[in-house]
């Protein structure tokens, strides 16, 4: 981490137009919420996160739409609300970690960063959170089958991919490296 880095301000004249809305994407317990929070408050945009916006309108905490209502209708609602977050500017979106799967035409109209952490990072990290609903038995088993499922989607989505497996600071300061030098 330089002082440079640190001290970098943001521009418009420092980076694309296209970054208005910038999606975080990647596995549960990639450190989404996180980054998204410390990386709106940098560039001083808005931040959303999109479990927190489902379990807002729903009223109730994701697991238990699972399991009342199912993985259906959660990825309905969740394509909803991301839909309505992107009519905004100047925004950092959370993605759920599964919002890819019925989503990529959409992600196309924001600059996605694919936040990627090791196996054994996000298996640590999600055996910490008992409300991910799905990863509920065999965190660990679980995990690896999604991980596996799911990262080269992530890939094939991102505009750039960041190794989210450090401290949140030294993680906001590479996306933060990057950004500015991808005009």
């Amino acid at each position: 981490m330089t002082e440079a880095t640190e001290q970098l301000e943001l521009t418009p004249k420092t980076w694309c137009p296209d970054k208005e809305r910038i999606c975080l994407i990647g596995m549960p317990g990639s450190g989404k919420s996180t980054i998204g929070k410390q990386l709106s408050d940098k560039l001083k945009y808005s931040f959303f996160d999109t479990d927190e916006e489902i379990e807002k309108k729903e009223k109730t905490k994701i697991k238990d739409i699972f399991l009342k209502k199912g993985e259906d209708y959660f990825r309905s609602v969740e394509t909803d609300i991301f839909n309505d977050l992107m009519n905004k500017n100047k925004i950092v979106i959370s993605t759920g970690g599964g919002l890819i799967i019925k989503n990529l035409k959409q992600l196309k109209l924001s600059f996605n960063i694919y936040l990627y952490c090791d196996l054994d990072t996000l298996t640590q990290r999600a055996s910490r959170n008992n409300l991910r609903p799905l990863l509920n038995e065999d965190t660990s088993l679980q995990m690896k089958n999604l991980f596996n499922e799911r990262k080269e989607i992530y890939k094939s989505a991102a505009d750039i991919t960041i190794n989210a497996t450090d401290n949140p600071k030294s993680t906001i300061n590479e996306i933060i490296k990057e950004i500015s030098n991808d005009n």
